[in-house]
This record gives structure tokens, C-alpha cells and sequence, in this order.
């Protein structure tokens, strides 16, 4: 499979995962699993029960000792009495009094309200009379709902798995929206804020049934219970008797039974300490859920299987993490569900694809290395024994070929060493061996290790290697291929002797040396002599008297002749050394103004072309232009371009030298002249040394246009030349502009 296939496929299986988890998100498929996890995780975050919660409980004790239910509009009045009387803060009765009842009895209850000022009532809810659907709520009588300190809704419905988790705070219709009967008690209290959006389906954690304080009604009634259990408490009153009021499995670490009023002091203590649970949006939990999966399809496509499947389980052990520190920290609950089922369900089909992958590649190259076809091979009928008798034939064919590799690397004429991955030496062959006696006994040793041992040494970056006894070898390296195309398997060196060579190089830098200081002396003493013999002549030429020269002194001529043939020769010695310099050119580059190095040529060519009265033009534009180059290897090009321009032009002819950027950061130098053009001879092959040559210019050395191809090679230009006899000469240089 190429890799840009592979590459679509695991974006293709990526995109999928996360389309899968945001449509089990959206679908509510994995919502059961989610809510399992968070019936266990709610311990985390529910608060510590307030001291000033109480339930009085309308139990079994109290509907055996003050009479069966329903009891008469008196018994619950004198309960709110009792309650008053003992300094009851608040009194949330969650009991409905929605039917009118004995007038007395009625009177009498609404009294008791009226007293106390700090009682609370439920409604609940009725389908709308006359009406195809919506619903209305159904108040307390009137006589309770004007003497009630507030109203409330005490509806509660429970998730699709039948478990209470969660209270409309405020509950709305198509014509109102009604709060909570525990959001009115708050509001009463002076410590309620209005709920947001996020939080009017906050998610309850429940503390264990019995946890709050509780009281039996009929010892309230009684007047048989201790006074300070209620005083300045919030007190719920309602059933929990066994067969009567409401009754909801919730989740307090475990599924308990709770009754009603129960759960409203829960949701109080919860709401009161801002310890609901959010659910987080939608958006977030997807974006979690595509992070986890890239970063667990990122791991399939860089990682190991054997480590792939360690990074899935360590993702879904984040994943919960997560889940529980943002619910012990935060408040906040994430399903993590859709993403761990997706992640569960997309690791053994990216494995299935890497082994489908796997498996078609063996077939192939099976077929392709052993020439021929698959099906031929024994093994048995079962695909997976077939592929491994022909992965066990392939194993022969590459020990056979390893083998004959070997073979080969021995009979090398140069020294090879092989090094494995980790760069220890692996294999010598004879020369090698014999190179490095006795390398058996360490056991593969790293390179390094190798060189110290035969004390020999790495130079000139890497390239050379120099033995003990003096031998230089040229190192060359190549990268071997694992089985894994995108690791390296491993380095062959191959290390040719060049002893010879280095001597030779040796003595030509030695030629060099002679060249450029001892041939060069002798020939700046005898032009310093000659001028000294010509400045004794008389200023006018008249040939002085016999007896006024020494009687070794040269004819004015001769002298002249000497003096022109010793520069020539010192000029040549010149050009050669740099020439041969730039054989293997060691640049001083650095940002030049070439503009200055052109004024700085022109100006040195002054005095040559004055004395023809030629005209040399600069064409150099208002700003500087830079380059990196080797300043004075430049102008030593200059020098030459615009020396044999004034050279081969006639008197009174015009140079132009001009200078202007090229095509993208690069510039172009111009020496153009009207000269006699170049011979034919050379137009051929105008930048070869042609030797020395006598022209109507005068002696040439015949290196100069050498040296500045040289020059203008060494900075990775180009030089061209337009020439036409009898109309001058005219070369474009150029050089690459700023790095």
C-alpha cells in the first residue's frame, strides 16, 4: 500500500471516529453508561450537610400513634404550631392541601400559617381542562395559599433509567414559569439567586437517606421533642412512611429508595452550598472527544502497535480522570462515555487494517523475491500458515542473498566497515580487519571505541581518516535501509587509501609557497634594481659620458626590457597562485558594498587608462548595492575585466562598467569596451588559459580570464561574453545578491 493510501485511510478512519462519537453524543445511545459512571463519581462532589436542616417525618410511628392518613387539617396546625413554638426558621410542608376540607379544620390551619409566617406549600400540576395537551398548576385551597409564606413546585422526574438525578428549578409551560418549592424557600431566606439556564437541570449529589436530622411527627405534635432539634432550622416536613407520598431511587454512590422530602432537603442542602452538577455543553464534550481521538489515531500512525494499545488505555484512564476532577473540582460533569466506546471500537479496526495491510505486503513481496506465485507454497489450507511458509522461504532467500552480500564486501579492494543501528561495528572485511588488528576482542565497539583502539583519528570533518603510521584514508559513508523504510538500519564506511594523493597535494602546496615567496623576491629586487639603474640616466635621455657610467651599467633599453619581462614574470607568479588557490577556494565571505569595490577597480585602473586617454563610465545606481562575497577575490576580478578592457582599446575609446540588480536577489556587473574584440581563437573557449602570448596589447600571461571564471565558480555565478571583431568586448557577470 503507498503511503498516501495509507495516509486517506487513517484520516478517513479519523473522521469517522468522531463523527461516531458525536452521534452517539447526540443520539443519547451511550447515556446509560454515562449516567452509571456519574452515580458512582457523585460522591466526589456532594457537600457536607448543613446543621441547620431538619426533616420531621410524618413515619409509620407517627401514623400509629396519631391516627391513620389523611390526617385532619388540626393535626398538621398544631404540628405548625409546635414548630412555631420552637423556633422554627423556616418550614417547608411538603404536603398538598389542594382539596377544600371541614371549614373548622380548614380555619384552623390557615390560622396556624398565618401565625408562624414562615411556611412554605408545593402546588403541583393538572392537565388543562378542555385542551389537546398542556398543563396548569394546581394551587394549594385558598385559604392555605393566602396564609403560605410562598409557593413552590415540588414536581420531580426522573431520567430515562427511571432514577431521580435532577429538579426543574423552574418549571415552564407554554403561558408561565413556575420555581421550585426550594427555590421559593431561598428566595424567603435571602440567600437564593436566580438560577441560570446551566444550572435549572443541575444535577443533584446526594448524601444517604437518614443522613439529615430527622424527627417523628408525632413527637412534634406531642409536644415530646427536644425544642433545640428544630430551633432556627430550615425544617421540611413530609411522609416517609411506606405506602404513602413519593418515593425515588437516587443516587447516592449506590441506587437508594428516598422519599420526597428527603430528596427536597437534599436538593436544598446542594442548591444553598452551589453544589449542583453541570453537565457540560454539548460542544465541549465533542471537542474532548475528537482531542482523545487524534491524539490516539496520532499514536497509530507514529507509534508501535505493541504501544498503541497502552496509549488507548491511557486514554480512556484520562478520560475518567478527567471526568472525576472536574466533578470533585469543578462541579462539572462530562460524559466520556461516547468517546471511550469509540475509542474501545477503533483501536482493533485500525489494528485489523494494519494486519490486512500487513498481511497483502507479505504476499507480495513473497512473490515478488522469490519469483513466484503464492499459492504454490505448502504450508497447509489455513491463509495465515500459507503466508508463513512463504515469510519462512523469503527468510531463506535473504540469508542466501546476506550471505553473498558478505561475500561481496570481502572481496572489496578498499577497507569496509559496517555499523547497526545504534552505530556499533558489526562487520569488517579483510582489509578492514587488517586496518584495525585485533578489534575482535571488544566485543562490537562504537566507532569511537574502534578509532582509539587503533589510535587512529577523524579529520577534515569527518572525511579522512589517519592510521597511526601515518596512512590517510578517504572516508565515504551510505545510510542503510531497515526493514522499516522511514528508520535507518544501519551505516557502511568505505575507506580508500590516499596517502599518495595527500602527498602529492602536499607538494603542490609547497610549489605553491615557492611561488608566491621565494620566486617573487628575486623578481621585486631586480625591478627595484632596474628602476635604481634607470633613475642614474639623465632626466633629458642624452647618454652620459663613458666615464660617468659604472662600467657594468646596462643600456637605458636593456634595463627597460629587463624591468617590463621581471614584472611580467612576478604578474604570472601572481596569477598562477591564485588560480591555483581556487582550485579548492577557501571564501571570506561577508557583506560587500560592490558598489565601492567597482569605484575602488575603476580608480586603481586610472593611471593605465589615462596615459591612452581612455574614458572609463560607471553605470552604478544611487544606492549601495550588497552582496556576500569575497571582496577581494571580486576585485581582483574587477581588476582583470576592466584592465583588459583599457588594455585592448584603442586611445581615446570608452569603458563602460555598469551595475544593476538582476532577477530576483542576485545583481550584474558589466565591463563593456570598443575595442578589437576577442580573437577568434578564443571566442570558442574564451575563459581557458591560453599560456603566455604576445598580442597588440603587449605580453600576456594568459591566466587572467581564467581567474575570473575561477572567481565568479567560487561564489556560484555566471559569466557571459558578447564579442565582435573591431567592436569591442562586452562581459556580464552575476553574482548572487544578500543570503
Amino acid at each position: 500500500m503507498k503511503a498516501t493510501r495509507l495516509l486517506v485511510e487513517w484520516a478517513a478512519l479519523l473522521a469517522l471516529a468522531i463523527a461516531g462519537a458525536v452521534l452517539l453524543q447526540s443520539g443519547a445511545v451511550t447515556e446509560r453508561l454515562d449516567n452509571q459512571l456519574l452515580d458512582k463519581a457523585s460522591v466526589f462532589a456532594r457537600p457536607a450537610i448543613a446543621d441547620d436542616i431538619a426533616i420531621v417525618a410524618i413515619d409509620s410511628r407517627s401514623l400509629a400513634e396519631t391516627g391513620a392518613w389523611p390526617w385532619p387539617r388540626s393535626r398538621h396546625a398544631e404540628l405548625i404550631r409546635q414548630l412555631r413554638a420552637a423556633g422554627a426558621r423556616l418550614v417547608v410542608y411538603d404536603v398538598l392541601f389542594v382539596e377544600p376540607g371541614e371549614p373548622g379544620e380548614d380555619q384552623a390551619l390557615a390560622a396556624a400559617m398565618r401565625e408562624a409566617g414562615n411556611v412554605i406549600l408545593p402546588h403541583g400540576f393538572v392537565d388543562r381542562l378542555n385542551a389537546a395537551s398542556g398543563i396548569d398548576p394546581l394551587y394549594p385551597a385558598p385559604p392555605f395559599a393566602a396564609a403560605a409564606a410562598g409557593i413552590g413546585h415540588a414536581a420531580a422526574q426522573t431520567d430515562g433509567d427511571g432514577i431521580l438525578r435532577r429538579f426543574d428549578l423552574v418549571f415552564e409551560t407554554d403561558r408561565d414559569a413556575f420555581p421550585h418549592a426550594v427555590v421559593t424557600a431561598l428566595e424567603w431566606l435571602g440567600e437564593a439567586r436566580a438560577p441560570s439556564p446551566e444550572s435549572r437541570d443541575g444535577i443533584v449529589p446526594f448524601n444517604h437517606q437518614h443522613d439529615f436530622l430527622h424527627q417523628s411527627a408525632s413527637d412534634v405534635i406531642a409536644g415530646t421533642f427536644l425544642p433545640e432539634l428544630v430551633t432556627g432550622k430550615v425544617v421540611f416536613v413530609g411522609a416517609t412512611a411506606l405506602g404513602m407520598g413519593d418515593r425515588y431511587p437516587v443516587a447516592t454512590g449506590e441506587i437508594e429508595l428516598m422519599a420526597g422530602v428527603e430528596a427536597q432537603a437534599n436538593l436544598f442542602n446542594a442548591l444553598r452550598a452551589g453544589a449542583l452538577i453541570t453537565p457540560v455543553s454539548a460542544l465541549w464534550q465533542n471537542l474532548v472527544a475528537a482531542a482523545a481521538l487524534t491524539a490516539l489515531f496520532v499514536a497509530f500512525w507514529f507509534l508501535p502497535p505493541r504501544v498503541t494499545l497502552y496509549v488507548a488505555l491511557a486514554l480512556v484512564a484520562a478520560l475518567l480522570a478527567s471526568a472525576l476532577a472536574l466533578l470533585a473540582l469543578g462541579q462539572l460533569w462530562l460524559p466520556v462515555a461516547p468517546a471511550i466506546v469509540v475509542i474501545l471500537l477503533a483501536y482493533p479496526v485500525w489494528s485489523w487494517r494494519r494486519l490486512s495491510h500487513v498481511s497483502r505486503y507479505l504476499d507480495r513481496e513473497a512473490a515478488r523475491m522469490r519469483g513466484d506465485r503464492p499459492q504454490g507454497q505448502h504450508g497447509g489450507m489455513e491463509y495465515v500458515a500459507r503466508q508463513v511458509a512463504r515469510v519462512r522461504g523469503l527468510i531463506h532467500a535473504i540469508r542466501d542473498r546476506l550471505t553473498f552480500l558478505r561475500q561481496v564486501i570481502e572481496a572489496a579492494p578498499d577497507a569496509i566497515i559496517v555499523l547497526d543501528e545504534e552505530g556499533r561495528v558489526e562487520m569488517l572485511n579483510e582489509q578492514a580487519a587488517q586496518l584495525f588488528a585485533g578489534w575482535e576482542a571488544l566485543d562490537a565497539p562504537p566507532l569511537e571505541r574502534l578509532l582509539e583502539f587503533a589510535r587512529a583519528r577523524l579529520q577534515r570533518s569527518q572525511s579522512e581518516l589517519v592510521t597511526e603510521d601515518g596512512r590517510t584514508f578517504l572516508v565515504a559513508r551510505a545510510q542503510l535501509a531497515s526493514g522499516n523504510e522511514a528508520e535507518i538500519g544501519g551505516t557502511i564506511m568505505a575507506l580508500r587509501e590516499i596517502t599518495e594523493l595527500r602527498r602529492l597535494d602536499e607538494e603542490r602546496n609547497q610549489m605553491l609557497e615557492f611561488l608566491s615567496h621565494d620566486m617573487r623576491t628575486p623578481q621585486v629586487a631586480i625591478i627595484g634594481l632596474t628602476r635604481q639603474q634607470g633613475e642614474a640616466a639623465p632626466a633629458s635621455g642624452d647618454a652620459l659620458p663613458a666615464d660617468a657610467l659604472p662600467a657594468d651599467a646596462l643600456p637605458a633599453d636593456a634595463m627597460a626590457r629587463i624591468r617590463k619581462q621581471a614584472n611580467r614574470t612576478l604578474k604570472l607568479a601572481d596569477d598562477f597562485v591564485q588560480l591555483a588557490r581556487l582550485e579548492n577556494p577557501d571564501l571570506q565571505i561577508e557583506d560587500s558594498d560592490v558598489s565601492a569595490l567597482i569605484e575602488e577597480a575603476c580608480d586603481r585602473a586610472y593611471v593605465l587608462a589615462e596615459a591612452k586617454h581612455i574614458t572609463i563610465a560607471q553605470n552604478l545606481p544611487a544606492e549601495p548595492l550588497f552582496a556576500d562575497v569575497d571582496a577581494s577575490l571580486i576585485a581582483r576580478m574587477l581588476d582583470n575585466l576592466i584592465g583588459n578592457a583599457v588594455k585592448y582599446s584603442p586611445e581615446n575609446a570608452q569603458i563602460q562598467v555598469t551595475l544593476a540588480s538582476a532577477r530576483g536577489s542576485g545583481l550584474q556587473i558589466t565591463v563593456a569596451d570598443n575595442g578589437t574584440g576577442l580573437p577568434e581563437a578564443r571566442l570558442a573557449n574564451p575563459f581557458a588559459r591560453f599560456g603566455a602570448h604576445v598580442s597588440n596589447a603587449g605580453p600576456s600571461a594568459g591566466l587572467g580570464l581564467a581567474l575570473v571564471k575561477k572567481v565568479i565558480d567560487a561564489h556560484g555565478g555566471t559569466i557571459a561574453v558578447a564579442s565582435r571583431k573591431g567592436r569591442g568586448t562586452r562581459f556580464t557577470v552575476t553574482l548572487p545578491g544578500q543570503a
